[in-house]
């Protein structure tokens, strides 16, 4: 019998074509893994976000600054997220909603009017995009309703009842502020000609004017919202001669119902001068909100990375002392925007949603 001799040419080929065959076959099992798993083959790739919030050297830059930075923590590696210092309350959930920003600041009422497409969203129509990812990360802003001692006025009802001549002061159309004077005058029946009708004045103003006009006895109500400690209304009352008025319980319900504010805040005693006792109020916390084309498990690790390092945004700013990570997912918190699913899933994996 005659030995079949192979020579080295031939091993190298056999050789050659066996290990073909085994790539092949590891290639074909690597894709049927990956079909079968879409989500295992793209949550380690790095993401690159647009985080709206309003300009430079305001609170909320800071905030964003801050959680820009806890969250890349938690991001795949060689992941970025980028800053806008624009466009604040009411531009933020249009940048969101067109996806112009993947996350931004919002308010959690003009969340509400945004994906409702109400109030300052009439015109422009429902933000349907948006998704509430964290509610409630600071103290609230509240309405503030602010008079003079020297005014006569004891509350709103009383300007309509007695068609008392008023001098009212505004922020400029187009902010938040604005739109809550028109809120609480149409909450008692009124709008700003009943107020020009009755012999006085309606003024929209910058913030540092109206602080001054108020101080000089040049006006006699500003309706605005407020931070807690808000410098520009420490400011207003430092003189010691302004007053804050209350909404009637049954009007503060129906702005809250209509609105989204949250019932049940308060200007707080000693937080502004001549505040002897807490004051009832309405208002809105600061939440972020994303587009809802976010992947999932990119909204759950922003989510993871917010609620779980509280301290830490303390530390960047005082004001976020006021963040209930265990209430973050609430309606209340965030104006009754949909919860992106992927915030959705970490709420429920902290057992928080039932």
């Amino acid at each position: 019998m005659k030995k079949v001799r192979v020579s080295k040419v031939g091993l190298l080929c056999i050789f050659v074509l066996i290990l073909s065959l085994v790539v092949v076959g590891c290639g074909e099992s690597k894709q049927q893994q990956q079909s079968e798993s879409p989500s295992e083959s793209t949550k380690d790739q790095q993401v690159n976000l647009n985080f709206a919030s309003m300009s430079m050297g305001g609170s909320w830059y800071v905030y964003a600054v801050n959680i820009a930075e806890l969250i890349k923590t938690y991001l795949p590696a060689g992941s970025t997220v980028d800053v806008f210092p624009y466009q604040g309350g009411v531009g933020n959930p249009i940048l969101v909603n067109n996806g112009e920003a993947d996350i931004a600041l919002s308010f959690s009422a003009i969340g509400n009017w945004a994906y409702n497409g109400i109030v300052d969203y009439e015109e422009k129509g429902k933000m349907a995009n948006i998704r509430a990812l964290v509610g409630g990360l600071n103290k609230p802003h509240r309405v503030g309703i602010m008079t003079t001692k020297n005014s006569g006025i004891n509350s709103i009802q009383d300007i309509k009842d007695k068609n008392m001549k008023v001098r009212l002061l505004t922020v400029q159309r187009g902010g938040s502020g604005e739109t809550l004077a028109r809120q609480v005058l149409e909450a008692y029946g009124m709008t700003y000609d009943d107020i020009i009708d009755n012999g006085g004045s309606v003024s929209h103003i910058d913030l540092p004017v109206a602080v001054q006009q108020m101080q000089d006895g040049q006006a006699d109500l500003f309706i605005h919202n407020i931070g807690y400690k808000q410098p520009d209304i420490v400011e207003l009352c430092l003189r010691g001669n302004i007053r804050f008025l209350t909404l009637d319980p049954d009007k503060a319900e129906l702005l809250c119902e209509k609105y989204g504010h949250e019932n049940g805040l308060k200007i707080e005693k000693d937080e502004f001068n001549g505040v002897k006792e807490d004051i009832p109020a309405i208002g809105y916390p600061t939440g972020v909100i994303a587009n809802k084309d976010l992947p999932e498990d990119i909204a759950y690790l922003i989510t993871k990375a917010i609620c779980e390092n509280k301290e830490m945004l303390v530390d960047a700013h005082a004001s976020l002392a006021g963040f209930e990570p265990t209430e973050a997912w609430k309606p209340t918190k965030n104006g009754s925007v949909p919860l992106h699913p992927g915030a959705e899933k970490y709420y429920k994996e902290k057992g928080w949603i039932k």
